[in-house]
C-alpha cells in the first residue's frame, strides 16, 4: 500500500533492538527516543496506574500531515488492522 512503518519507543537503543527481535522479527527497524522528544511532541499519555505509556498510532500522508490519529486508553487498546487498512486505502485515492 505504498506505506512505511516508523515504530518509535521512548527507550534506549538496547531495548529497541530487543523489540525488533521479539515483535518485528527483524523485518523492520524500531526507532528509539530515550529523551522522549516524540512522545512529548505528540502529547502521548503516560499513566502509571495502567502500566506506563499509552499506545499511539498515527498515519501521515506523503506531505507529513497527520491524517489519522489513535490514542489508546490502555496498553492493549490499539486499533484493529482492518481499520488501519481502511485509513491507508483512503490515502491511496
Amino acid at each position: 500500500m505504498n506505506t512505511v512503518l516508523y515504530p518509535i519507543t521512548p527507550d534506549r537503543e538496547k531495548n529497541a533492538k530487543k523489540l525488533e527481535t521479539k515483535y518485528a522479527q527483524n523485518k523492520f527497524a524500531i526507532y528509539y527516543d530515550p529523551k522522549k522528544t516524540v512522545l512529548k511532541m505528540l502529547k502521548q499519555e503516560v499513566n502509571w496506574t495502567k502500566l506506563g505509556r499509552m499506545p499511539a498510532l498515527l498515519i501521515l500522508d506523503k506531505e507529513g500531515i497527520i491524517q489519522y490519529a489513535y490514542y489508546g486508553n490502555s496498553m492493549k487498546d490499539i486499533p484493529k488492522n482492518i481499520k488501519l487498512f481502511e485509513e491507508l486505502e483512503k490515502l491511496q485515492n
